[in-house]
């Protein structure tokens, strides 16, 4: 939190960190200056003088300075007793102590409110005038608030105004600078869990395509080793590629984070070549990739490629014309991408895996499969076996369909998903259809 203006000079200083202090000298000095007043009146006109009348003023005088000790906590208590106390001193001393009632209207200015200083300087007004009508009556001799009192005390209360308006100020801009922070500070903590997020979508994103994608490969290549050595070969080759194109997506992803500085060379990877039959490239896997585009409508061919050599049987249908904003297409890869992903997954021997991409007023995305078992959006760890106990698929933890309804929320869209309806009977397909609406701007 923003520190407190510091007050300019040592002594002002002095008195802002030692409030208490400060009363208690406030105090005493009144008790010095009415005391020896008070004191100076006795020794002129005290001969003759009732000891009562001593006695009344002296508590009084007490009363009123320890009413001043509370002036910052309860300011309407210490007027109120200053001005009882002043009011007395008037009636049995036919005279009015000034310095009490300004001490009281100064403190209910700064420490109150300006309107509690105007409502306390007319009380004191009316008490002067009401005072003065009683001793004019009873005691027959006019006593009370002279105009050179009222002055004093207006002054006060003008003083106090101004110094309590600047305090007041003051301590608005302190909080509205408090709460501009803790604001900052709560946008800050909202951005950064934004942020993981949507760094958590794409590495899932990554590493989820990637590794189904290989595993799928790995185990074709495994089979056909002996049956088929050439299209064994094929199949690793496709696992080179995905696996340097995954690690080139993670290290473009890195790289965004500013994390890649050093990675962004062209350096040549050593050994590199063509080794048992296998092509490699010369330069590193993912190097100066952190500079290039996120991906977007131009390498869904490559996508679907990807997952055509896996073995599952992908069509892609688009209609309309691509929009031209980047994040939008990098949205809809990310979406088609894990869609099939969870196809690759969990869909039993599907015949036709359909992607359909409609570039219209909204966009919408729909990928269909009719493999046999749970559906290819199947997250909730159950394995999708066939007839043949062929080994069950990879299963996911359900993070694909939740960075799908995020990234679809971003352009107030929603994403639907669940097994057809048409499925035949057989509990085969899963449809999962996204739509985004908020795509105006986009274009």
């Amino acid at each position: 939190m923003p520190d407190s203006p510091r007050p300019p000079g040592a002594v002002r200083r002095w008195a802002v960190s030692r409030p208490a202090v400060v009363d208690a000298l406030v105090a005493l000095g009144y008790l010095l200056v009415s005391g020896t007043s008070l004191a100076l009146v006795w020794l002129a006109t005290g001969d003759g003088r009732p000891l009562g009348v001593d006695v009344v003023l002296g508590a009084g005088l007490v009363l009123s300075a320890a009413a001043l000790l509370v002036r910052r906590r309860r300011p309407w208590l210490t007027f109120a007793v200053v001005t009882v106390a002043t009011a007395v001193a008037a009636l049995v001393d036919f005279g009015v102590d000034p310095l009490g009632t300004c001490l009281a209207l100064y403190a209910l200015a700064v420490h109150r409110s300006v309107r509690a200083a105007w409502i306390g300087l007319g009380v004191s007004v009316l008490v002067g005038a009401g005072v003065s009508a009683l001793s004019t009556v009873v005691l027959g001799d006019a006593t009370g608030a002279s105009v050179v009192t009222v002055l004093l005390a207006l002054v006060a209360v003008l003083i106090g105004v101004d110094v309590g308006s600047r305090r007041r100020r003051l301590e608005a801009l302190v909080e509205r600078a408090e709460r501009l922070e803790r604001e900052r500070d709560q946008q800050a903590r909202l951005a950064t869990a934004a942020e993981r997020a949507r760094i958590t979508r794409e590495v899932h994103d990554i590493v989820s395509h990637g590794i189904s994608v290989m595993v799928t490969l790995a185990e074709g290549a495994d089979a056909l080793a002996r049956k088929d050595p050439a299209r064994s070969q094929e199949a690793v080759v496709e696992i080179v590629q995905v696996g340097r194109r995954s690690l080139g997506d993670m290290r473009r992803l890195l790289g965004a984070l500013g994390d890649d500085d050093d990675d962004a060379s062209t350096a040549t990877a050593p050994g590199a070549g063509v080794d048992g039959g296998v092509a490699t490239s010369a330069a590193a896997p993912g190097a100066g990739l952190s500079a290039q585009p996120q991906p977007g409508i131009d390498q869904l061919p490559e996508l679907v490629a990807s997952f055509r050599a896996a073995g599952l049987p992908v069509v892609v249908e688009s209609r309309g014309v691509p929009a031209a904003s980047e994040a939008l297409q990098t949205a809809v890869h990310r979406i088609v991408q894990e869609s099939l992903t969870n196809a690759l997954r969990h869909a039993r021997s599907p015949s036709r895996v359909l992607v359909e991409l409609d570039w219209g007023e909204q966009v919408v995305v729909t990928v269909t499969d009719d493999g046999v078992g749970l559906g290819a959006g199947a997250t909730d760890g159950a394995d999708r076996a066939d007839g043949d106990g062929a080994a069950p698929r990879l299963t996911g933890a359900g993070r694909g369909l939740v960075g799908m309804r995020e990234r679809a929320r971003m352009y107030g869209g929603t994403v639907e998903a669940g097994p057809l309806q048409d499925g035949g009977g057989s509990g085969g397909g899963w449809r999962v259809a996204v739509v985004l609406t908020d795509t105006e701007e986009a274009r």
